[in-house]
């Protein structure tokens, strides 16, 4: 950890949590020195002599959102070119996208994400194989709707994919009879894709993070999802939580192609794995296979289970996070906390657990572990009144006052909305004119998060 006037412990600290919160790239967690190096250049830029200046303009309305688009940009690493790893094209050409025309016959309709797409160059090296199979398969291209959409959570990587002009580097596996064929050079070092293939992809910014919210990310449904050297750089937990969303966003049959170095797992009964030559690939189940896995999951109502998109629900935590409670109260707090990080393991985004993980971080010392599992409880479950309440008294006995205020308005403002008697989710009973009384009552803002924290049984 960095000890120079630009970035304190403290300080460099609170810029990773920013960092891994809004982006989920844990890659930087030991790597402090890399980012320290990157965001130190943005400093200089705008003048800021620390890392708590740069925090300021980060949090600065407008200008911080338009500096975290150049943040985002610089800290991704989008380095790729056309038709790598030759292993899953050559399923993609042989087996994957083959069975996809036959299925869309009758609706000549396509849709095909590309997840971190950087440049550009994978989802139009879909396009140039699509282009060429439908003429195998004597379908005419101008009879066929095809969707592909790229996403990324780097600006400067969009624009260059919107600009489609690549170097000889990007091409180095492209053959010189392809690249006459498939590209028009603008220069002795740039060419620049032909406009039939460009039409058919379409960019937008993304942050991967947003599929664990609820509607968040491209809605779908898709028949092939890429998303290859993604996950790489997101823990084991978001990692698996982030496959399921994108799974629930697949046609029944449709296909997911992750990376050879992702943390793959066992992504039953999501998806099912199947083994082509050199590499694996997975598969949504059939129609009435999805509507087994969804009810071996937990039973739906009939009235959801007839919507095509709705998400699988999670299971009931109730138990698990009883018996959680239980271990604690018995003293064994660190083995309450493995115990909450097994389940995650499994169900990344359950929000009951990650509340009591973070509460019981925060007794057991680990404050920034606290913090960062508060504010995921927070962005996975925007009305959180319990979560805002705790974080707000942990950043004030930490000195960030004017934040604890801001998030102390919010817990207000959520909780005012809620029917008086309403018990608030992860409250022990406390109901929402409970919260409200105790924040009238005291004269310091502070003390209603006290008092409140203090009903809940923390674990020394």
């Amino acid at each position: 950890m960095s000890g120079s006037a630009a970035f304190p412990p403290a300080g460099l600290r609170r810029l990773l949590n920013a960092v891994t919160r809004r982006t989920g790239l844990h890659y930087y967690v030991d790597k402090a020195d890399l980012l320290e190096e990157v965001v130190g250049a943005r400093m200089r830029l705008h003048g800021c002599h620390t890392c708590h200046d740069y925090l300021a303009l980060l949090a600065d309305g407008a200008r911080g959102d338009a500096e975290w688009r150049e943040l985002e940009s610089v800290i991704t690493i989008g380095e790729t070119f056309f038709f790598r790893y030759a292993e899953q094209f050559a399923a993609l050409e042989r087996t994957i996208l083959p069975r996809l025309i036959r299925q869309a016959e009758a609706t000549r309709h396509l849709r095909i994400w590309s997840v971190g797409c950087a440049n550009g160059a994978e989802p139009y090296s879909i396009a140039i194989l699509l282009t060429r199979l439908l003429d195998e398969a004597g379908q005419k291209l101008a009879d066929w709707r095809i969707d592909i959409l790229g996403t990324d959570i780097s600006t400067r990587a969009l624009d260059q994919a919107r600009e489609a002009a690549f170097s000889a580097w990007s091409l180095r596996d492209i053959a010189p009879t392809q690249r006459a064929e498939w590209f028009t050079p603008v220069s002795a070092r740039l060419w620049r894709l032909h406009e039939g293939y460009r039409r058919m992809v379409t960019f937008r910014y993304s942050n991967i993070l947003d599929l664990l919210r609820p509607d968040g990310g491209p809605a779908g449904p898709f028949d092939l999802i890429l998303c290859r050297n993604v996950l790489i750089y997101f823990a084991q937990a978001q990692a698996v939580g982030l496959v399921h969303a994108m799974a629930r966003r697949l046609v029944p049959e449709g296909w997911l192609l992750l990376g050879h170095s992702e943390p793959v797992s066992d992504f039953r009964p999501f998806l099912e794995t199947v083994r082509l030559p050199g590499t694996l690939a997975f598969r949504a189940p059939s129609a009435a296979g999805a509507q087994a896995a969804l009810a071996a999951v937990k039973p739906l109502p009939a009235r959801r289970a007839q919507r095509a998109a709705a998400p699988v629900p999670l299971p009931d935590s109730t138990p698990v996070a009883s018996a959680i409670r239980r271990v604690a109260d018995g003293g064994q707090v660190a083995r309450a906390m493995q115990m909450c990080r097994d389940h995650l393991a499994r169900h990344p985004v359950d929000v009951r657990i990650h509340f009591l993980f973070a509460v019981l971080a925060w007794g057991h010392g680990n404050l920034l572990q606290a913090e960062e599992s508060f504010r995921r409880v927070i962005y996975l479950c925007r009305d959180h009144v319990m979560a805002r309440c705790y974080l707000a008294r942990l950043l004030e006995d930490a000195g960030g006052h004017a934040q604890a205020a801001r998030i102390r308005a919010q817990m207000t403002e959520l909780a005012s909305r809620c029917p008086p008697d309403a018990p608030l989710p992860d409250g022990d009973g406390l109901t929402a004119g409970g919260l409200l009384r105790l924040v009238r009552q005291l004269d310091e803002p502070s003390g209603a998060a006290s008092a409140v924290a203090g009903t809940q049984q923390v674990p020394s």
